[in-house]
């Protein structure tokens, strides 16, 4: 281990993860493997890539630790913005309010995802609201140093501007299939890009993937029920197994 790696170690054991006496480990094992598991996982991200140990080590030692329960919030949309999160473990589920106050389900999160996509170098509050789906642990890495290790990082800039045009790619998409495709199709849709980030194994509820492409519970049951006939899903009480190819 690293002089800095453990330097960041020793903070984080005397204070603990987190406020409460309780220490949050993003995986079982000792403090060291934890920070070593986060260290070598941030450098594993597109995002991170390039990062020395030296340069990441000022990140972790003022970041925190968070483990988050099933629908647990971690933010509310338009609370001030604090942090930048690096997703470790589990679903994350953004969502935002329409003008009916109804919750609108606009983007789900996986593992290895930097979070949110957007309102670096302003004071803009948090787009959307961020909910946890089943256990959830997270890296909360504060706003301020995130953004200097953007500016010190000319790199990251850019790799940051191609996160967000992703997420605006897909934003758009999601917005065409509302407006020209048929409940069949945008659902279909979706499970190909669940099943791209999040596997074969989806833990929504019927409601959630509604919310998704713009339809009903109802709806989504009787078009799921179709498809496990077809033998294309399996429909289990917490989760869709997703057994064909919905990206050939």
């Amino acid at each position: 281990m690293t002089a800095d790696i453990w330097r960041v170690y020793q903070r984080l054991f005397k204070r603990g993860f987190h406020s409460g006496k309780k220490r949050n480990n993003i995986h079982s094992g000792s403090e060291v493997d934890v920070l070593n598991n986060w260290g070598r996982h941030l450098r594993e991200l597109p995002f991170f890539e390039g990062l020395t140990e030296h340069e990441l080590a000022p990140i972790l030692q003022i970041s925190r630790l968070r483990t988050l329960k099933d629908k647990e919030i971690l933010f509310m949309e338009g609370d001030k913005r604090t942090h930048v999160y690096v997703l470790g473990k589990g679903t994350i589920l953004i969502s935002k309010l329409t003008e009916t106050g109804e919750e609108s389900l606009i983007n789900v999160l996986g593992e290895g995802e930097i979070f949110p996509h957007t309102g670096f170098f302003d004071q803009a509050p948090y787009p959307g609201t961020a909910k946890a789906k089943k256990d959830v642990k997270v890296l909360a890495i504060p706003i301020e140093r995130f953004e200097m290790l953007i500016k010190n990082h000319p790199e990251l800039a850019f790799r940051m501007i191609q996160v967000m045009n992703e997420k605006i790619v897909f934003l758009q998409k999601k917005l065409n299939e509302v407006l020209s495709l048929n409940v069949e199709a945008r659902l279909m849709g979706a499970l190909a890009h669940l099943q791209e980030t999040q596997g074969n194994t989806i833990f929504l509820t019927h409601q959630e993937i509604g919310n998704i492409i713009g339809s009903t519970r109802e709806t989504v049951s009787r078009q799921l029920k179709k498809w496990e006939k077809n033998n294309w899903v399996e429909v289990k009480k917490d989760r869709i197994i997703l057994i064909k190819d919905f990206n050939d």
